[in-house]
C-alpha cells in the first residue's frame, strides 16, 4: 500500500472513531468535502447490501456530498426547498408541505400552515406535533424554511447524522441566498447595528429587574457576536437559563473563579464535565462577568475579543 492509500485509510479511521465518539477529530478540525468522500467510500465499502427506506442504493454519505457538491448552483429560495425535499425523500420521509418564512410565510411546495408550525425548536432541528413532523433550515435574522412531513417515526443515528450535516450546509447557502438578494435587512451590518442598540437600551433602562436584565443581553450578545451558546450562571456558580443548547445537558456544570475572563480552547480541556461544552459546534468557550452575574459563551472562534467587549460595555 503506497503513502497515499495508507494517509486515506488512517483518515478513514480517524473519521468514523469520531462519528462514534471514540476521538475528537471532529472538534480539531473542520469537516472537508474530501472527509465526506472518505466517508461515501467507507459507508458504500462496508454496507452495500443496505438499501435506504424507499428501495434505493443510494448511499447516505452520497447524499451528504451531493448536497454540498449543488451548493454553488442554488440562486432561490425555491431551490433550497427541491433539495429540502430530496433529502427527507431519500431517508424515508413523506414530505407534505415546505414553507418560507420572511416576513411572512409562503408556502412553496404543497400544503403547509403557518398557525401548525411549531414555534420552539429548541437547539434542534426537526420536532413532533399533532402526528407530523416538522424540519426548519434556519436563515438569517430568524427567517427560516420549514418542512412538513406526515412520517414521525424516530430517526437513527445515522439518518440524524446524516441530516444535521445536510441542514447546515442548506442553512448557510440559505443565508448567502438572502444576502445576494439585495435586502438591506437581511444583511448581517443592519442586523448588528439594530441588535446593539438593543443591547444599549436594555443597560440604561432603570425598569427591567436585574435578572431578568442579564438574561435578555445574554440572548441579544448571543445574536451579535454569532456565538454557538449562552449559559447564564447562578448562585453557586450553577446554570440557571442556556440558549443554543438544552438545558439538562448542563444542568450539573459548576464552574470555578479562575475561568472567568479566559477563553479556553477545546484542545486545552481534560475535565469530562467541561467536554459537554464542545459537543454542540462549539471550539472556544469563555466566561465572563455580567452585572452580578456570570454568563459562559461557546463559539468556533477566539472569545478574547468578545470578552473585552462585554467588558468595557456592561
Amino acid at each position: 500500500m503506497g503513502l497515499l492509500e495508507k494517509a486515506k485509510s488512517y483518515r478513514e479511521k480517524l473519521i468514523v472513531e469520531s462519528l462514534s465518539g471514540q476521538s475528537d477529530l471532529f472538534e480539531r478540525k473542520p469537516v472537508t468535502i474530501e472527509d465526506l468522500k472518505i466517508l461515501k467510500d467507507y459507508y458504500e465499502k462496508v454496507l452495500s447490501e443496505k438499501s435506504l427506506p424507499v428501495g434505493t442504493k443510494f448511499s447516505l454519505l452520497s447524499l451528504v456530498v451531493k448536497v454540498a457538491e449543488d451548493v454553488k448552483y442554488f440562486s432561490s429560495i425555491e431551490s433550497i426547498a427541491s433539495t429540502l425535499y430530496t433529502v427527507l425523500s431519500r431517508v424515508g420521509f413523506n414530505v407534505t408541505g415546505i414553507g418560507y418564512f420572511y416576513e411572512k410565510f409562503d408556502v412553496v411546495y404543497g400544503t403547509i400552515d403557518e398557525g401548525e408550525v411549531p414555534s420552539w425548536f429548541g437547539s434542534g432541528y426537526y420536532v413532533s406535533s399533532n402526528g407530523s413532523t416538522y424540519f426548519r433550515i434556519p436563515g438569517e435574522m430568524a427567517t427560516f424554511v420549514v418542512a412538513k412531513c406526515s412520517v414521525s417515526d424516530s430517526i437513527s443515528e445515522d439518518v440524524d447524522m446524516v441530516i444535521s450535516r445536510c441542514f447546515d450546509i442548506l442553512s448557510v447557502a440559505l443565508k448567502l441566498i438572502q444576502n445576494k438578494s439585495g435586502d438591506v435587512y437581511r444583511f448581517y451590518g443592519y442586523r448588528n447595528a439594530l441588535v446593539f442598540k438593543t443591547i444599549r437600551n436594555l443597560l440604561e433602562d432603570t425598569y427591567i429587574e436585574p435578572k431578568e436584565k442579564i438574561v435578555m443581553l445574554s440572548y441579544y450578545f448571543k445574536e451579535f457576536f454569532g456565538l454557538n451558546y449562552v449559559i447564564v450562571f447562578g448562585d453557586g456558580m450553577i446554570p440557571e437559563v442556556a440558549f443554543g443548547l438544552p438545558f439538562d445537558a448542563i444542568r450539573g456544570l459548576k464552574i470555578k473563579e479562575d475561568l472567568i475572563g479566559r477563553n479556553v480552547n477545546s484542545s486545552q480541556v481534560f475535565d469530562v464535565d467541561f467536554s459537554i461544552l464542545f459537543g454542540y459546534g462549539a471550539k472556544n468557550i469563555a466566561f465572563v462577568r455580567l452585572l452580578d452575574k456570570v454568563i459562559g459563551m461557546g463559539s468556533t472562534y477566539d472569545l478574547s475579543s468578545v470578552i473585552e467587549i462585554i467588558g468595557s460595555i456592561a
